[in-house]
């Protein structure tokens, strides 16, 4: 479902919407709007998972093969 908003944008944007036919401005502001929100999810992700890894205690790379080997043991993988 679409919805209709009213914006208001600066006169040098508008210079360049201008230059899109009017037919395709919706689906140019739409598309540029969807890549922002994407980008800005990764991000935002991005810098949780930093967190995270700041947070977290280190784990040495035996310790992780013995938990690949362990859980291979289990039949896990």
């Amino acid at each position: 479902m679409s919805r209709r908003i009213n914006i208001m944008i600066d006169s040098d944007t508008w210079a360049f919407l201008g230059r899109i036919p009017a037919g395709a401005r919706s689906q140019t502001i739409n598309q540029a709007l969807r890549n922002w929100a994407l980008r800005r999810r990764r991000n935002d992700a991005a810098r949780e998972l930093d967190a995270l890894r700041t947070a977290a205690p280190k784990v040495s790379t035996a310790e992780v093969v013995r938990w690949i080997r362990e859980d291979r043991e289990r039949g896990h993988g």
